[in-house]
């Protein structure tokens, strides 16, 4: 029955790391991310440690969570390119107010400057977002009400 509750965790984990990486969700919350992508992690090691006969003890399987911890640890400094960060809420739709046309920055690490964005998001949960490109000259603007709130999340200071 433990086991059970291994690899639903795992399924369960895995697929949101593999949806957030190859489609438009994307986790906006970079500690629920990087909770996801430890928990999918250590679930699979710990899966292929049970395959194997080698993770029987609970001191075995705490020295493979904290192991596993580092190792994802280091690949999120390495490779996290940074959050997306709102800077401006262009438009708002009009039947559903989760959806929202923004402007995006994200400050990479290692590299000097901000990579930008116009997207539309649509809010599924308050860590959770469905972010698509949009061309905001060919939309159809009858069916957005137009904003232009600022929201500076990056914090910069206007010139």
């Amino acid at each position: 029955m433990k086991h059970l509750y291994i690899y639903i965790l795992f399924a369960i984990s895995a697929t949101v790391v593999l949806l957030n990486r190859y489609t438009p969700l994307y986790i906006n919350n970079n500690k629920l991310h990087f909770l996801v992508l430890f928990i999918a992690a250590a679930t699979f090691v710990i899966i292929i440690g049970h395959f194997f006969g080698k993770l029987r003890t609970n001191k075995s399987i705490a020295v493979t969570f904290v192991l596993v911890g580092l190792a994802c640890f280091l690949k999120a400094f390495l490779t996290w390119g940074g959050d997306w960060k709102t800077q401006e809420i262009y438009y708002r739709n009009i039947e559903n107010k989760n959806k929202t046309i923004q402007f995006q920055m994200r400050g990479d690490r290692f590299a000097f400057g901000y990579k930008k964005r116009v997207v539309a998001i649509n809010h599924i949960a308050p860590f959770m977002d469905w972010s698509t490109d949009i061309d905001t000259i060919a939309m159809d603007h009858s069916k957005w009400e137009k904003l232009n709130l600022k929201v500076n999340d990056l914090g910069l200071q206007e010139k």
